[in-house]
């Protein structure tokens, strides 16, 4: 490494996931030198009890000690980590942070409004999307809920959190396997009624949609055989195409949805809803198209972090 060059990492601690990206910053160049996923359901029963669960809470601790060794791997000089709506919710929550503290990983659990904010960054600093309209609307379908950030020239105008992300909406509505019309159908009014007050995108308007359950989606949608983030990063797919993938994963047991090619297998619990909940809140947003982000959250707080500390 130059003298000048500075390794980081950043780690989004949610509902569904956890994910890990570590970067080398060297002046205003970025560098991604690891980026991983892995499906703890942290947030899996939490509607049920108010709180974590011994089980999910060992797979998160495991994959934060997983992630703490590739830092230290690469050298890491500063890990920013945080926790989104399921460390907001959760009643026990401070006992998993201190947990995180007891090997070394701090933990800063942010608001709604914030991981907007921050997933807005991701795209609006994401060149792909920069050169593709001024005026950028973000979309990041959740394990615990939806974001959704608007604005125009790399400036946030509005940034909203809703409570409706995809394990909280399984878990409430989803019962059948696969899931009953009735059980769809409430799925969909519960995110209609929530993003009641969101407006219609306007002229040049771009819509691009952040997390997990689009990577899944798009990687599902051109037919890849292997889960290939990378490849559907940047890539677009019609209202039409997203409500045929809906109807697809509804339609499937969870057997045969876990055996999709394409998807992370421990998604499929959950990805019938997220795509109910992507399609609904494309209609809800007068849509017609939505371009896919691998980024999120971690790379918003990237991009803040390099912004803040050029030389």
């Amino acid at each position: 490494m130059t003298h000048s060059a500075h390794r980081i990492a950043s780690i989004d601690i949610g509902t569904n996931s956890i994910l890990l990206t570590v970067v080398q910053l060297d002046g205003g160049a970025i560098t991604t030198l690891s980026e991983r996923s892995r499906i703890t359901r942290l947030g899996e029963g939490l509607n049920a009890t108010g709180k974590l669960s011994d089980e999910p809470v060992r797979r998160s601790l495991e994959a934060l000690r997983e992630y703490l060794a590739e830092c230290q791997h690469y050298d890491v000089q500063e890990i920013l980590a945080v926790g989104t709506e399921v460390l907001r919710k959760a009643g026990n929550a401070e006992t998993f942070l201190q947990a995180c503290a007891q090997m070394g990983l701090s933990v800063e659990v942010i608001s709604g409004e914030r991981e907007a904010q921050l997933s807005y960054l991701s795209v609006v600093k994401d060149p792909v999307f920069a050169e593709r309209s001024a005026c950028l609307t973000m979309l990041d379908v959740g394990g615990g809920s939806v974001e959704i950030s608007r604005g125009c020239e790399g400036t946030l105008q509005t940034s909203r959190s809703y409570p409706i992300g995809a394990v909280r909406l399984t878990e409430a509505h989803l019962k059948a396997d696969p899931p009953a019309p009735d059980e769809v159908d409430r799925l969909r009014e519960a995110v209609q009624q929530h993003l009641q007050t969101e407006t219609s995108l306007g002229d040049g308007e771009y819509l691009v949609g952040v997390g997990g359950t689009f990577v899944n989606l798009g990687c599902l949608h051109l037919r890849l055989p292997h889960h290939d983030p990378e490849r559907v990063h940047g890539d677009t797919l019609r209202l039409g195409e997203m409500r045929s993938l809906a109807d697809m994963l509804c339609a499937l047991p969870l057997s045969e949805r876990r055996n999709l090619p394409g998807i992370e297998p421990d998604r499929a619990p959950v990805l019938h809803a997220g795509a109910l909940i992507a399609s609904t809140a494309m209609e809800c947003l007068k849509a017609n198209e939505i371009a896919v982000s691998m980024r999120g959250l971690r790379w918003g707080l990237i991009y803040e972090y390099a912004d803040a500390h050029r030389d």
